[in-house]
């Protein structure tokens, strides 16, 4: 047996095992609905503290780590208060909700780094320090943190399932497909392993996975969500971004000249490894509902 067989069997053994204690708290209502925000900030901060370290690698800066990470929760609660403030009594505060405390947040932390900049390190590599510290929170932290606003939408964890499907069978049948059947590589330099196989074949059950999650949905709980042109459309815009989170991602490992973001997942690496298609794709899923009236 290769390694990469190896590699795949010791991935899908991590994936039966993590996956329902992940599903269980997108799912669960308890303690008003902070499961979800719980999801959020283990996940972000573990993404965003992996991209830290990366930066750290290049030699060339050095991320205000604890005040970047500080500010990564507080956007996650702010996203909760938004989302779940009309469903749990936070009525009051909605109305002073608006870009206002993004910009209050993200206006401190520059002002705390800065001050730490000035005081506390050297002049050299000044701006890869500064703005690895925001664009790592703009990068991972805000859009994996829609997943808060997308669970607090009627019928919300369907949707994030759909789009879990989604990305996971883009993932998987890409990864297995170009195992098994790769022979043409697309020529990317930030993923040159990458084939023309294992692309159709994600993109394939990306559209597959779709169809049947939906019909599931439809059968046992009976929510007609897309039509399925619509859901057809759906898959193939989902694996499209899946793939490009990924290879946005992976544009960063080659740059700190790694294999994987970390080692937290047995045979996938670190979380960012794991979440990266989902984080690029949560905010365009979620204002497409918003643009479709939901």
């Amino acid at each position: 047996m290769n390694s990469r067989m190896v590699t795949a069997i010791v991935r899908s053994a991590s994936a039966l095992i993590l996956l329902p204690i992940y599903a269980y708290f997108l799912i669960s209502d308890r303690f008003l609905g902070m499961a979800v925000l719980v999801v959020s900030v283990v996940v972000s901060l573990a993404c965003l503290y992996e991209f830290y370290m990366m930066v750290r690698l290049r030699g060339r800066g050095d991320p205000f780590v604890i005040p970047g990470l500080i500010a990564g929760f507080f956007i996650s609660c702010l996203m909760y208060v938004y989302a779940f403030g009309r469903v749990y009594g936070y009525a009051r505060y909605i109305d002073l909700f608006n870009i206002v405390p993004f910009l209050a947040l993200i206006a401190l932390l520059l002002l705390f780094i800065g001050v730490a900049q000035i005081l506390f390190r050297p002049i050299n590599n000044a701006i890869d320090s500064l703005s690895s510290t925001v664009f790592g929170l703009l990068l991972i932290v805000v859009p994996y943190s829609h997943i808060i606003l997308m669970r607090a939408l009627p019928d919300g964890v369907f949707y994030i399932f759909v789009l879990h499907a989604v990305i996971m069978c883009n993932d998987t049948f890409a990864y297995f497909g170009g195992l098994l059947f790769g022979r043409h590589r697309i020529d990317l330099d930030v993923s040159p392993n990458k084939t023309w196989e294992g692309y159709f074949s994600g993109a394939l059950f990306s559209i597959i996975s779709i169809m049947v999650t939906l019909e599931v949905i439809s059968i046992f709980f009976n929510r007609r969500l897309f039509e399925m042109w619509e859901a057809i459309l759906l898959g193939l815009f989902l694996s499209l971004l899946g793939n490009l989170g990924d290879l946005l991602e992976s544009a960063v490992k080659r740059d700190a000249e790694v294999k994987d973001s970390g080692t937290i997942i047995p045979g996938h690496g670190g979380m960012w490894d794991v979440f990266d298609a989902l984080i690029f794709s949560f905010p365009f899923f979620y204002y497409y509902l918003k643009l479709k009236g939901i």
